[in-house]
């Protein structure tokens, strides 16, 4: 499995907002944006819509799971990329289809929905959004909350966190 250093990956379910165009994208110094969610990649009006937010100089594309881990396949080195996606289960499911090893995620922003708990001021999870980060975890992959840029990572055992919660 490769590991990809020119690829972040955040969850938040604002997908790209604000915070992304202002500040994520200049921290990594990315050249392009995916929104990864099969819903937004399936809807034309939604996809405009993200692809219309791009800050100056970044690419947006709006993709489906499936032809992100594709995609990715094909990045070249000169290029960094800031993966968007709605919650872990994408993700995972991008990683296992994909093949690439990441070594860490950022989490950003879940909302508060029926079945979820905050794990995090901003972060909310679901039973399955539970066993994707546990699994996520056990592929070695490191998991830290921050919610911008300009504040460091909330010194949070999240591994720990997220282990220790029970549904």
């Amino acid at each position: 499995m490769a590991s990809q250093q020119n690829i972040f990956i955040r969850i938040d379910d604002r997908f790209i907002h604000g915070q992304v165009t202002t500040a994520w994208t200049k921290k990594f110094g990315v050249t392009a944006i995916w929104v990864v969610n099969d819903k937004m990649a399936g809807n034309p009006t939604l996809k405009q819509l993200q692809i219309m937010l791009a800050p100056p100089g970044v690419s947006v594309a709006v993709l489906k799971v499936e032809e992100a881990a594709e995609k990715v396949k094909g990045i070249k080195n000169t290029e960094k990329v800031l993966m968007l996606f709605e919650n872990p289960v994408d993700v995972l499911s991008f990683l296992e289809k994909s093949g690439i090893k990441v070594n860490s995620i950022l989490l950003g922003q879940m909302g508060l929905r029926a079945g979820r708990v905050y794990i995090e001021k901003t972060f909310a999870i679901g039973p399955e959004d539970h066993k994707a980060l546990l699994r996520l975890l056990d592929m070695g992959v490191k998991l830290y909350y921050q919610q911008l840029p300009d504040f460091p990572p909330k010194p949070v055992d999240m591994e720990q966190k997220i282990r220790s919660l029970k549904f």
